[in-house]
C-alpha cells in the first residue's frame, strides 16, 4: 500500500489545523505556508474532507477551517479513507481478483484488517503529541 500525496498532505494539513486554537479558523494561506502545499491544491483536499464531515469552513475576512469536532474524535483511518478510499494491499482485497482458491487473499486480508487497526487506534490527537504506542 503506497498513499497517495492526498492522503499524506491531508493528514499533514489537518495535523496544523488541530494545532491551531480552537476559536480561529485556519486559512487556506496560513495552511499553505505551514504545509509547503498550493492553496488550489489543499482547497481540493479540504473540500473531501468538508464533504466527509471531517473539517468545517467559515467564510469571510476571517473565515477558514476548523476540524467538526475533537481532535480526539477524528482517526488517522477515517482520514486517509475520506481521502484515498479502502486501504487496499492487493486488487485481491478490493474483489477483482477472480481466482478464489488463491493463497494470497487471506494473507492479504489479515494485513488489510491489520493495517486498519492500527489506523483506527491512532487519532489526530495523538499525531499532534506525538504518540504513536
Amino acid at each position: 500500500m503506497k498513499l497517495s500525496t492526498k492522503g499524506r498532505y491531508g493528514l499533514k494539513a489537518l495535523y496544523f489545523i488541530a494545532k491551531q486554537e480552537e476559536d480561529e479558523p485556519m486559512s487556506v494561506s496560513s495552511l499553505s505556508k505551514l504545509t509547503q502545499i498550493t492553496p488550489a491544491y489543499l482547497e481540493k483536499i479540504l473540500a473531501i474532507l468538508k464533504k466527509h464531515k471531517l473539517v468545517v469552513s467559515s467564510r469571510g475576512a476571517n473565515g477558514g477551517y476548523f476540524l467538526s469536532r475533537s481532535a480526539s474524535e477524528i482517526t488517522i483511518g477515517e482520514i486517509l479513507r475520506a481521502l484515498e478510499g479502502k486501504l487496499y494491499l492487493a486488487d485481491c482485497n478490493a474483489g477483482k481478483c477472480e481466482n478464489n482458491c488463491c493463497p494470497n487473499k487471506t494473507i492479504f486480508k489479515f494485513l488489510y484488517d491489520k493495517i486498519n487497526e492500527v489506523f483506527d487506534k491512532f487519532t489526530l490527537e495523538d499525531m499532534v503529541r506525538g504518540i504513536y504506542e
